[in-house]
């Protein structure tokens, strides 16, 4: 608009000048009068051009400002009146290798066996395999390390243990919840993870005379607050529409293995190979009680 005003001005200012008669000064003046009338054709030319190519420049500008704005309103993905959202949780699969004796044809026979793998500071887990029944001593990371103590109970004690190989697939949920809510359930799976990770690590500790009781207590009590809370923030408000099976099992897996810590902290054992024997307890329960959550959601 400033050229356009521009161009209006000198254009009124020529049309405003005074007729006058020729004479020497005259045609002095006439000649200045076409300088200025030339001078102002190429203005006006040269301000229509400069106009011409600054309002195609406005046009490119506006252009690019509607695709511009055109990518910043793109549609974001759609929530509900609740401002909820569906999105996948995966569970990773899990592993780990139990030091387990079987051989036992009568459950009778499995739990008395296991009362005298807990007082030696075993976990005695009874636990129904094919016809007859085993007893789980122990939970390892590594089928080494499994192995290894194996072959110690063998030589040193006369104990046939073997290594049964504990394998838990991996788990997708699809959620329709509020992002805060789906937050929430991952996060809780990742806090028993780590609880699971802990009583074994904990239980080591123990057997290796690196953590007293009272130590092992206080860890435990830790982990209990914070798979408490982590449980509190999933699972208190009502069930997520379309999934409350599967998330109603995983709640009953942690709370589990929330009980079964809160039982060691509120009462625990006086020796220290109870309290190692209830640690691993609680550790392969734990994994036991997820396997068979994961296996009901396979055959759902």
């Amino acid at each position: 608009m400033a050229l356009t005003k521009r161009t209006s001005y000198h254009t009124h200012y020529v049309h405003r000048r005074p007729r006058r008669g020729l004479g020497g000064v005259g045609w002095l003046a006439a000649l200045v009068a076409l300088g200025v009338i030339g001078y102002v054709a190429l203005a006006m030319g040269a301000g229509s051009w400069l106009h011409s190519a600054l309002f195609s420049r406005d046009s490119g500008e506006e252009e690019q400002e509607n695709e511009i704005s055109d990518v910043e309103t793109s549609p974001e993905p759609t929530l509900d009146a609740a401002g909820e959202i569906t999105e996948t949780v995966a569970f990773p699969a899990m592993e780990s290798y139990l030091l387990s004796c079987g051989g036992f044809e009568e459950e009778k026979q499995a739990r008395d066996a296991a009362v005298l793998y807990r007082a030696r500071g075993g976990a005695g887990y009874v636990q129904k395999e094919g016809d007859g029944y085993s007893v789980l001593l122990a939970a390892y990371d590594s089928t080494a390390a499994c192995q290894n103590v194996a072959q110690n109970l063998k030589q040193q004690e006369d104990i046939n243990a073997q290594v049964q190989a504990l394998t838990i697939d991996g788990v997708e949920l699809r959620l329709t919840a509020s992002a805060r809510r789906i937050d929430g359930v991952r996060d809780a799976f990742s806090v028993w993870q780590q609880t699971v990770q802990m009583l074994s690590d904990l239980w080591q500790d123990v057997d290796g005379g690196v953590a007293t009781l009272n130590q092992a207590v206080g860890r435990l009590t830790a982990q209990r607050d914070k798979l408490g809370a982590a449980c509190e923030e999933a699972f208190s408000d009502a069930l997520i529409e379309g999934q409350s099976q599967a998330l109603d099992g995983l709640s009953s897996v942690f709370h589990g293995t929330w009980e079964e810590l809160d039982a060691l902290i509120v009462d625990p054992p006086e020796n220290i190979l109870e309290l190692s024997a209830k640690i691993k307890y609680t550790g392969i329960r734990s994994l036991t009680e997820y396997q068979s959550y994961v296996q009901s959601l396979k055959e759902a």
